[in-house]
C-alpha cells in the first residue's frame, strides 16, 4: 500500500471563510504542516497557488526549502478574477477560456520555478477542472493530476497525465472547524461523494485511516489551514505518526 499526503494552500488575498478565523496565513500554516510531517519522515504534496507563492515569498523559499515537501500548482488566482466569473456565468465553466486558462497555467509554473521548483504534480481549486485543463497542463510539462475525489478510485492514465484521485474524506467538507459548525452542517445541505457527514477533527483521522487500509494506493486531502483551525494540528500530528510506518510518497512519484 503506497498513501499520498496532500494539502492546498492558498493566497490570503482570497478572502476565505476560514481565512476569517485564522490568526496567520495558510502560507504560515503550511510550514508548521510541513515541519510536522517532516518530524515523522512522512513526505507531503502540497499545491499551492501561485499568488500565493508571489504575495508571500520567504514563506515560499521556506516551504521549497523542507525536506520531504513536494510543491505543487493549484491554479493561480483560484478563479477570483472578472474573466473567470464571466466565463462561468457564460458556460458554466470555472476555468476560463483556453487561451486564458493556458496563460493562468503559464504564470502559476512562474511563480514556483523562481524558487528553484519545477512543478509536476497539479489539483486545481475546488476540483475544477474542464476538457482543456488535462491536456495544457501535459503540454507545459504537468505529468500528474489529482483533481478528483473518488471513494476507492485508483491512479490511471488518462489524457497524457497520470490521474491520482483523492481517495478518503477530505477535511474541508468532512471536519467541523472555523465556520463548519455542526449547526452550520446540519444547515448547508452539502453531499459530496463521502456523503453528508462531518466529524470532529480525530474522529476524521480514523475515518481516513479506514480508508486507507481498502485501496492500494490512498491519497489524503488534508489542508494546512483546516488542520490549524480543527485543533491547532493535533489530529495531523496523530495521522502523521500514524502513517509514519506506511510507504508513503509525494504524489509526483505514484
Amino acid at each position: 500500500m503506497t498513501v499520498h499526503l496532500t494539502g492546498d494552500v492558498h493566497h490570503m488575498s482570497l478572502d476565505t471563510r476560514d481565512q476569517a478565523h485564522m490568526d496567520g496565513t495558510e502560507m504560515e500554516a503550511a510550514v508548521e504542516y510541513a515541519e510536522i510531517a517532516a518530524d515523522h519522515g512522512v513526505p507531503v504534496t502540497l499545491f499551492v497557488t501561485g499568488k500565493a507563492m508571489r504575495e508571500e515569498p520567504d514563506h515560499a523559499r521556506t516551504l521549497a526549502a523542507i525536506e520531504g515537501v513536494e510543491l505543487g500548482g493549484h491554479d493561480y488566482y483560484a478563479f477570483g478574477t472578472p474573466v473567470h466569473k464571466l466565463w462561468r456565468g457564460l458556460t458554466g465553466s470555472w476555468n476560463g477560456p483556453r487561451p486564458f486558462q493556458a496563460w493562468e497555467i503559464r504564470r502559476t509554473l512562474s511563480a514556483f520555478e523562481q524558487f528553484g521548483v519545477d512543478v509536476r504534480s497539479w489539483r486545481d481549486h475546488a476540483y475544477r477542472h474542464d476538457a482543456n485543463t488535462a491536456p495544457l497542463l501535459a503540454t507545459y510539462g504537468v505529468t500528474h493530476l489529482s483533481d478528483a475525489v473518488e471513494p476507492a478510485g485508483e491512479p490511471r492514465d488518462e489524457d497524457g497525465l497520470r490521474v491520482v484521485p483523492v481517495n478518503t474524506p477530505p477535511d474541508h467538507e468532512h471536519v467541523y472547524h472555523a465556520f463548519r459548525t455542526p449547526e452550520f452542517v446540519a444547515e448547508d445541505g452539502f453531499e459530496g461523494p463521502f456523503g453528508t457527514e462531518s466529524v470532529t477533527a480525530d474522529e476524521w483521522v480514523e475515518w481516513v485511516l479506514d480508508c486507507v487500509d481498502d485501496v492500494e494506493t490512498a491519497t489524503v486531502l488534508a489542508h494546512p489551514a483546516c488542520m490549524e483551525l480543527a485543533d491547532e494540528f493535533a489530529a495531523f500530528e496523530e495521522l502523521c505518526e500514524r502513517l509514519s510506518d506506511e510507504d508513503c510518497r509525494h504524489l509526483g512519484d505514484c
